[in-house]
C-alpha cells in the first residue's frame, strides 16, 4: 500500500525488503536520532542482529491481511529517487495513557533519522497523511507520547494542534537528567 500526502511532498508506504538496509544504517551509522526517540530503550545489537531483526519483521508483516489497519508506514520523499527517510508508527494506549494490546486509542510516533531530511516539513506531511489514513477507518482521536527533552516532537505536535493532556514529572532519565513523560491529544 502506498499513500501520497495532500501536499504531494512525501509518500508513506508499506515496509519493503529493500528497506532493511536503511534500518541497518540507521541503527549502526546514523544514530543521532536515538537520542530523541526513547533513549532509555536503546538496543545494543550488532549489524547482523539488526539485519535479522528487520528481515524477520518483513516476513512477519507480509502475513497480515491487506485490509488490516497498518500500524507502520515508511516515509519516502516524492521525487524521482524516492529516498526512504524514516517511518510513522502507531500503538494502542488505554484511558490511563499506558501501552495496551487491547483495543484503545491510537498513539502516533515518527522518526526521520538523517538530519538532512529534518526541518523540511516531511515529518509534518507524513504524520498528517497517516492521521488521514487512520481517519478513513473512523478514528478521530489521536495521541502522541514523548518526553520533555524532545523539543522537536513537542513543537511538531503543537503545530498540528495536539494539546497536552497528561504529564508524569521526572520519570524519564536521560544522561542522568530527569525529564517528564508527556502525552498530547488531538481531536477531530
Amino acid at each position: 500500500m502506498e499513500l501520497l500526502s495532500k501536499d504531494e511532498r512525501i509518500i508513506i508506504k508499506d515496509f519493503l525488503e529493500t528497506d532493511v538496509n536503511d534500518y541497518v544504517i540507521w541503527n549502526t551509522e546514523i544514530i543521532e536520532w536515538q537520542e530523541w526517540d526513547a533513549p532509555w530503550e536503546k538496543d545494543d545489537l550488532t549489524k547482523e542482529e539488526i539485519r535479522l531483526k528487520f528481515e524477520n519483521y518483513f516476513k512477519h508483516i507480509n502475513k497480515f491481511d491487506s485490509n488490516q489497519i497498518r500500524t507502520r508506514f515508511e516515509i519516502c520523499i516524492n521525487d524521482v529517487e524516492k529516498p526512504h527517510i524514516g517511518w510513522v508508527i502507531s500503538y494502542q494506549i488505554d484511558e490511563d495513557f499506558k501501552y495496551t494490546k487491547q483495543k484503545g486509542f491510537y498513539a502516533l510516533g515518527i522518526d526521520i533519522p538523517d538530519l538532512k531530511y529534518r526541518r523540511n516539513g516531511y515529518g509534518k506531511s507524513a504524520l498528517l497523511t497517516y492521521i488521514d489514513y487512520l481517519q478513513s477507518f473512523g478514528f478521530n482521536q489521536f495521541y502522541i507520547q514523548t518526553w520533555s527533552g524532545n523539543l522537536s516532537m513537542l513543537n511538531l505536535s503543537k503545530k498540528l494542534g495536539f494539546i497536552e493532556c497528561n504529564r508524569l514529572k521526572g520519570i524519564r532519565i536521560v544522561n542522568d537528567i530527569k525529564y517528564d513523560a508527556i502525552t498530547l491529544k488531538l481531536d477531530f
